[in-house]
């Protein structure tokens, strides 16, 4: 299991993972399972790479939103992990999932109700499954139109 997978494994266990210089620190340290562990040390350098990732600015371009700071809480973190995994596993390139999760994160804090295609249950890559019922007239779904946030009438939270 890459490490990747492992922070989303973790995130969906209710667990949190932050870098604390070369120390991950795990909260709730209760829920951690050997099995876990042992998968954690097996990759923890690249665990601490993707945290100080995620930390970084993404410095993509005028193509791309500016910086956003990171997710400020555990569950926010989280959150914004397990985005970005499934936008990597989606095939989109690390800096662009990074960068939509971080955009993500902070109109999660900001409280703005405007949707993006990563968070529909009917999203796939390129494709939208309920495309009638949010308006469009084709299904193909381009990664544009995906991270833009918008008011849909066909979305349903994958939450």
């Amino acid at each position: 299991m890459g490490a990747s997978e492992l922070l989303v494994d973790l995130a969906g266990a209710g667990l949190s993972v932050v870098a604390d210089g070369d120390r991950l620190v795990i909260r709730p340290s209760s829920k951690l399972t050997d099995d876990m562990r042992a998968a954690l040390c097996d990759v923890k350098r690249e665990v601490l790479t993707l945290l100080a990732l995620e930390q970084q600015p993404d410095g993509l371009g005028a193509s791309h939103d500016a910086f956003e700071p990171p997710a400020r809480t555990d569950d926010e973190s989280a959150l914004c992990l397990v985005r970005r995994s499934r936008m990597v596993r989606w095939g989109w390139a690390e800096p662009d999932a990074a960068a939509l999760a971080r955009r993500l994160a902070k109109r999660d804090r900001d409280q703005d109700d405007r949707v993006s295609c990563i968070d529909c249950r009917h999203f796939r890559p390129g494709r939208c499954g309920n495309y009638r019922g949010a308006g469009l007239r084709l299904p193909e779904v381009g990664h544009d139109l995906a991270r833009m946030l918008q008011r849909c009438a066909g979305f349903q939270s994958v939450r």
